[in-house]
C-alpha cells in the first residue's frame, strides 16, 4: 500500500521548531536583562556622584555602614550668636564626634532651656531642613541651628534661661551648657514660636 512504511512503523515526524523560537525568545530578553542591568548601575553610579557632591570638607559624609553615635562619642558646644532680619536671632548646637571611630547622627537633638528656678522650655522642631544621615569622622562636626527672638531682662514675658540641656539624636544623656544668649520671648505654649531648632546639618 503506498504511503505505509514496512512493518508498521510510523512516518518520522519534523522536529518542531519551538525549542529554536524560545531561545531566539530567551536571547533577545537576556539582552533586555542586560540592557536594564547597565541603566541601574549607570543610576546607581550617577546618585553615587550627587551624594559625594553634598559631602563636605568637614568630616561629615553620607554612608549607610555605620554605627549610631553614642552620647559618649560627642561633645556638645554653641557656636557664636548671629542677628537675622528683625528681632531673630541665631546659633549652632555643635556635636562633634570626638571618638576614634566614624559614627552616624541624624535628625534632630533635643533641646531644652532652663531658668534658675528650674523651668524647663522644650524647643519645637522646625521642617525647613529635612533630616539625613550624617557619618561623622574623628573630629567631624555636625550642627543643628537654633533660631530664637531675644527679650529685655526683667520685662513681662521673658524666659531667662540660664542653661540649655543638649540630647544627641537617638540617646538620653543630655549635656548641660550655659545659656549666654540672654532672656527669650517666652513663646513657650505658642502653637508656631519664633524659637525653634532646624535638623543636624554636616559641618
Amino acid at each position: 500500500m503506498r504511503g505505509r512504511l514496512p512493518g508498521n512503523q510510523a512516518r518520522p515526524r519534523r522536529a518542531p521548531r519551538l525549542p529554536v523560537a524560545a531561545a531566539a525568545l530567551a536571547a533577545t530578553l537576556g539582552m533586555a536583562a542586560c540592557g536594564s542591568a547597565s541603566e541601574t548601575a549607570a543610576t546607581a553610579s550617577s546618585a553615587a556622584r550627587s551624594s559625594a557632591a553634598l559631602v563636605p570638607a568637614g568630616g561629615a559624609s553620607a554612608d549607610g555602614g555605620v554605627g549610631r553615635c553614642a552620647a559618649s562619642d560627642l561633645t556638645v558646644s554653641l557656636g557664636p550668636v548671629s542677628r537675622l532680619e528683625g528681632d531673630q536671632r541665631e546659633r549652632s548646637v555643635v556635636l562633634t564626634n570626638r571618638s576614634s571611630r566614624r559614627c552616624a547622627v541624624s535628625g534632630y537633638p533635643g533641646a531644652s532651656l532652663i531658668t534658675q528656678d528650674g523651668t524647663a522650655w522644650d524647643l519645637e522642631r522646625s521642617p525647613l531642613v529635612s533630616p539625613t544621615r550624617i557619618v561623622l569622622a574623628p573630629g567631624g562636626t555636625a550642627h543643628a541651628t537654633l533660631r530664637y527672638l531675644p527679650a529685655d531682662t526683667g520685662v513681662p514675658g521673658a524666659f531667662e534661661a540660664t542653661r540649655i540641656l543638649i540630647t544627641p539624636p537617638d540617646t538620653t544623656t543630655p549635656s548641660t551648657l550655659t545659656w549666654d544668649g540672654g532672656p527669650l520671648l517666652d513663646q513657650s505654649g505658642a502653637t508656631h514660636p519664633g524659637t525653634y531648632l532646624l535638623a543636624l546639618q554636616p559641618g
